[in-house]
């Protein structure tokens, strides 16, 4: 009978310990928001993909949808969509994006963060969606890619949707 409840007792405790080590929303963001920094400033990707006159590095497993154009990339990965908007009018240096993020009030911003490097500004933002979503943002210049996705996916997300935008060529 001790025995029993010795392992119960043991049982109990690691499955505590095991949800106590889970990483929580903000830092998931926090690392996410690292990764994408790296990839900003490593900037170190060949355009591997030509979309109707836009050059672009395209990571392992991600796929362009037939209905892409110029301006409207669509992506898909693991069953994840990811839409890239690229508008040709604004420089590598545009806040454009960035500041309808910020007067957008109806997004509740976990996480973000500016980069600039030579002249090119970028960011990225984590914002909360839903209980286990989250909205993913990452932007150079007038490149946008966005994403829903899921608590657990946020730093492998953002590292490469900053690759995949920062290696797009804003002249």
């Amino acid at each position: 009978m001790f025995r029993k409840w010795k392992f119960i007792f043991l049982m109990t405790i690691s499955v505590l310990a095991l949800v106590a080590c889970g990483k929580s929303l903000d830092e998931k963001a926090t690392s996410g928001v690292e990764a994408a920094r790296e990839a900003f400033h490593s900037n170190d990707k060949n355009r591997t993909e030509e979309i109707d006159g836009i050059k672009l590095y395209l990571p392992a497993g991600f796929k362009v949808n037939d209905k892409s154009d110029a301006q409207n990339i669509v992506f898909t990965k693991n069953g994840e969509t990811f839409i890239l908007f690229v508008n040709p009018n604004e420089t590598s240096d545009s806040k454009l994006f960035y500041d309808l993020l910020l007067t957008d009030k109806s997004k509740e911003i976990v996480e973000q963060a500016t980069f600039t490097d030579e002249g090119t500004f970028g960011f990225v933002a984590v914002v909360k969606s839903g209980n286990d979503d989250v909205e993913l943002i990452t932007s150079v210049g007038g490149s946008k890619m966005t994403t829903m996705t899921k608590k657990g996916n946020i730093e492998e997300n953002l590292a490469r949707m900053m690759e995949i935008v920062r290696s797009i060529n804003q002249e």
